[in-house]
């Protein structure tokens, strides 16, 4: 076993200024403390060579690997390689595979390729191209000083892709089997503030557990080194006092995790919104697959279109207004009924921030789901910033159909 210290550094004016939110430091530490390797450094610089090569060299200082994202795109001030190739006065040579992987990539999308573009196939001397399956810009390894460095793309899923490709399975090697074990476990539908009362005098043992709100839902982090089977026991427990209200683990969504049981039951879903705007499409159709059981989405967003594309009663929305349980259960029984779906889901509320009544305060929401049998029907209000608002209402909707699927 032979655990490593490891720097990251992150290079780009954007992420200096605040302007693009650095995600890839806090993916490649998680990546790398899971492997049992230790993190000691982390540095941000903008685009300028002097900057980024004292960075490089200071970061060599304390690490023995060193990652460094950002800069190895086409354009003027890509220029992370070049700057700390300089800095420890090493060579750039053009690596003749580089390029002519460029050359081909640009050939198959139908592109111009430039000489920006060549300016990605220079690689300081003795250093390793990685390969770049989904972008133009290889990763880089090469030691520089003292230091191993991984130079990675900037773009998260380019740098995603190499790290698992052509780091992972190296750093793993190295880490023997200090390897920790960690699964998430997703939650909607518990006050975040609940979750300790609710988990009370857990027996966790050597597991650790923290909890990350994401909102609308909570995240239940367990891990453990080593052993697998007390992380194990430890989610048993926690399923027991939670039930149905963990939808899923590790990568599942909600909208992936409702896809599978409909696909399962051999159902389909048509969904008319007006309050969410499409928000719900759009989560359904993020799903890999989901034309096989989503049959189409309607946005009916004035009181006109609810009567003329869904049904809806004109004598219902007069008496009862658009925001009720009426027109709800109107609005899915008519989406059902037009696509041929096996169930249909409707929403219809008051997002704000005008528009409340005493009546229908703001945040009011009705949620209906209609099946062949019978109409179900849930309401809530939970006055919230319009795009919080619209967020939790799709989530109720779509956990509305998981436990009807359940």
């Amino acid at each position: 076993m032979c655990v490593m210290k490891i720097a990251i550094v992150t290079t780009g004016d954007e992420i200096m200024s605040g302007n693009v939110v650095d995600t890839n430091s806090a993916w490649l530490a998680d990546k790398c403390w899971m492997l049992g390797h230790e993190v000691v450094w982390h540095g941000g610089v903008p685009d300028r060579e002097d900057a980024i090569g004292e960075m490089c060299k200071l970061a060599a200082e304390y690490a023995e690997i060193v990652f460094v994202s950002g800069g190895l795109g086409a354009t003027l001030d890509d220029i992370t390689v070049e700057s700390a190739a300089k800095a420890f006065g090493k060579k750039l040579i053009l690596h003749e595979d580089i390029w002519n992987g460029i050359q081909a990539f640009f050939k198959k999308v139908g592109r111009e390729c430039t000489d920006n573009n060549k300016r990605q196939s220079y690689i300081p001397e003795g250093g390793k191209p990685l390969t770049n399956r989904v972008g133009t810009a290889p990763g880089v390894q090469v030691k520089l000083g003292p230091a191993i460095f991984f130079f990675l793309p900037g773009v998260p899923r380019e740098l995603y892709q190499i790290f698992n490709d052509s780091i992972f399975p190296w750093l793993k090697e190295k880490a023997g089997e200090h390897i920790y074990s960690q699964k998430f476990l997703r939650c909607f539908g518990i006050p975040e503030a609940s979750f300790d009362e609710r988990l009370k005098g857990l027996e966790l043992g050597d597991v650790r557990m923290s909890f990350r709100a994401s909102y609308p839902e909570v995240k239940i982090k367990l891990v453990i080194g080593k052993t697998e089977e007390e992380l194990k026991k430890t989610e048993m427990l926690i399923r027991k006092r939670l039930g149905d209200h963990i939808f899923g683990e590790n990568d599942d969504t909600l909208e992936a995790v409702v896809g599978k049981l409909l696909q399962k039951k051999k159902m389909t879903l048509a969904v008319a919104e007006s309050c969410t705007g499409g928000r719900i499409a759009n989560l359904l159709t993020d799903v890999p697959g989901a034309s096989q059981w989503f049959e189409r989405g309607i946005i009916s967003y004035s009181n006109v279109s609810k009567t003329d594309m869904l049904g809806v009663k004109e004598e219902t929305i007069k008496e009862h207004g658009a925001v009720s349980e009426e027109c709800a259960k109107e609005m899915a029984e008519g989406v059902r009924k037009v696509s041929g779906a096996s169930l249909g889901l409707s929403v219809t509320g008051v997002a704000g921030p005008s528009g409340g009544t005493k009546e229908n305060p703001l945040g009011t929401v009705h949620i209906a789901l209609a099946s062949e049998s019978r109409t179900r029907h849930i309401s809530y209000c939970h006055p919230r910033e319009r795009d919080l608002f619209k967020a939790l209402t799709s989530y109720e909707a779509l956990d509305l159909v998981r436990r009807y699927l359940l």
